[in-house]
């Protein structure tokens, strides 16, 4: 192994965005001596080959290949990972280390735990993590070498992850760049719940709700830097929010109902002309995010 080299060989299941920039991270910092990919789509696969994203595409769990790695990363969307592991883990070596970039993670918790009779050992070499970066783009072409710097990735470990595997995991995420943070699963899905999941679902609902307008294609030609700004992570990809807020459903359904309440306590003063309401709770919300600073 080349010195600065985690992981001899490097199998990346799932290579669009996030998939295919953890590869393009590796390969630059010299973290794999080879990169392997693999998409459901073939045709995706050979894009990130003709990218250079990966060294080699393999068609699926039969590959004689897959039998000589020793990390998969998981970049696909989180209600895939059963059938997926299902499917490749009888072909993995048993020591191979797993680590995943899913958004969600109590539901990735709870498919190990189904899995681990069937798979003895899954949840001591598989590590949690959620790297806290992405775009409204996606596909391999999409993918850059440097997404990840300054950005920050928490781990969730689970009980019985092995402390050598989750060691290892922390020092690839530190050194494509990224600032490391760790806390339970359930704590992360409440988190991301609210400053991930539900901005998304607002801004879908959002761009929806004024497409449904007579003359809501009128009225989106004339936005400016608020409409751009609000609606940017609406091109953001329907499966994978799709499976996001369906994973993430008790969560995000708590912050929903919060913000239905405040949203009817603005309305209400709008109808009522209640302008010491309205501004109460404009200035709370305006001065928070005047002085708030992403870490």
């Amino acid at each position: 192994m080349a010195k600065g080299t985690i992981f001899n060989r490097m199998l990346a299941i799932g290579v669009g965005l996030i998939g295919g920039s953890i590869c393009l991270a590796a390969k630059k910092k010299g973290l794999a001596g080879h990169v392997l990919g693999y998409s459901r789509k073939l045709e995706t696969a050979h894009e990130a080959l003709k990218l250079g994203i990966v060294d080699e595409c393999i068609a699926g769990p039969g590959d004689s290949n897959v039998r000589n790695v020793d990390v998969v990363v998981l970049s696909i969307p989180v209600r895939q990972y059963k059938q997926v592991l299902t499917q490749f883990l009888p072909s993995l070596p048993p020591n191979c280390l797993i680590f995943d970039a899913g958004s969600t993670k109590s539901d990735v918790a709870v498919m190990l735990d189904e899995l681990e009779p069937q798979f003895p050992g899954l949840k001591a070499r598989f590590v949690l993590a959620h790297p806290i970066a992405g775009g409204e783009s996606h596909g391999p072409a999409a993918a850059v070498a440097n997404l990840f710097e300054g950005r920050n990735c928490v781990l969730c470990p689970l009980p019985q992850t092995n402390p050598a595997g989750l060691k290892k995991v922390e020092n690839f995420w530190a050194a494509i760049g990224a600032k490391l943070s760790t806390m339970n699963a359930m704590d992360h899905d409440e988190m991301f719940g609210a400053v991930s999941h539900l901005p998304h679902l607002l801004a879908f609902s959002y761009v929806a709700s004024v497409l449904g307008h007579p003359k809501g294609a009128e009225f989106m030609k004339e936005g400016g830097a608020g409409y751009r700004d609000f609606t940017r992570i609406a091109a953001s990809s329907p499966e994978m929010w799709a499976d996001i807020f369906q994973n993430n459903s008790a969560a995000l359904l708590s912050m929903l109902s919060g913000f239905e309440a405040n949203i009817a306590s603005l309305r209400k003063a709008i109808e009522n002309g209640d302008r010491a309401t309205l501004e109460r709770i404009l200035a709370q919300a305006s001065e928070y995010r005047s002085h708030w600073k992403q870490n």
